[in-house]
């Protein structure tokens, strides 16, 4: 073994013992580029700590993920806004900043169903994501089963529950199916708990006029609800054609197509 080789696996070890995840991997082919491009001592431990750093960075991002129930390919890169000219894209484009996260401001995305709510609401999920944040996404339905079961376990579990402390949480579908008004109370939880301590993307195909009806008829309760969500908010508005009944009528033509 040439000392060359013995000398890269001693920089290896050190670099595995000091905390290095990723670069102990590829110091070789770091230190061949440098030599290659005849970097300085400096530049070679800026590249250096900018591939370990990339590495956890990636690392973080696909996890974080894996963990919020977001779908990874509903990016807003990948809305067809040519489409879907019932979007306001620089409205979107100002969200994906995620100023309003950092600001702890909410977004709600209203609208029939099949216009590409859902998608947008993940795309701003996983650009929170990409920016440093954590985020979560729950159908309203299943959010409040999780409610149900944390009331019957114990105000303290649902005080504890990641829809609480989570920087951004997307409800998708809310009023999909009516509340009764305990299942109405619950969510009046959860939007008082978060007010103005992180943001809450809704999705839903309810008017905020018909809320109130959406919210087991109760008035107040509404008010309530709205006074809070509305406070800080953004209201995107999407009125437009389906993309399902697009695809539909797509494969519906293309099997018309395959048959003459």
């Amino acid at each position: 073994m040439s000392a060359a080789r013995v000398d890269l696996d001693r920089t290896r070890e050190l670099l595995a013992r000091v905390g290095f995840e990723h670069v102990p991997e590829v110091v070789g082919e770091l230190l061949g580029e440098a030599v290659r491009e005849e970097l300085s001592l400096a530049q070679v431990i800026e590249r250096v700590c900018e591939e370990e750093a990339a590495f956890r960075e990636e690392r973080r991002i696909r996890t974080a993920l894996k963990l919020s129930g977001l779908q990874g390919g509903k990016t807003l890169e990948s809305f067809d806004f040519a489409f879907q000219r019932g979007v306001d894209r620089s409205q979107i484009e100002l969200l994906a900043t995620c100023e309003f996260v950092r600001r702890r401001e909410n977004v709600l995305l209203l609208g029939p169903p099949g216009v590409g709510k859902t998608h947008l609401a993940m795309g701003l999920g996983i650009r929170a994501i990409q920016n440093g944040f954590s985020a979560l996404f729950l159908p309203a339905d299943q959010l409040i089963e999780q409610l149900r079961r944390d009331e019957a376990a114990g105000n303290r579990r649902m005080r504890r529950r990641k829809a609480m402390t989570v920087s951004v949480l997307v409800i998708d579908e809310l009023g999909f199916q009516a509340l009764d008004r305990r299942d109405a109370h619950l969510l009046f939880r959860v939007i008082a708990h978060r007010y103005e301590r992180g943001t809450t993307i809704i999705t839903s195909n309810v008017s905020i006029r018909e809320w109130p009806k959406m919210l087991a008829g109760d008035e107040a309760l509404a008010t309530a609800i709205l006074d809070r969500l509305l406070h800080h908010c953004h209201v995107v508005q999407i009125d437009g054609s389906s993309y399902r009944l697009r695809d539909l009528d797509r494969r519906l033509a293309g099997e018309a197509g395959g048959t003459q």
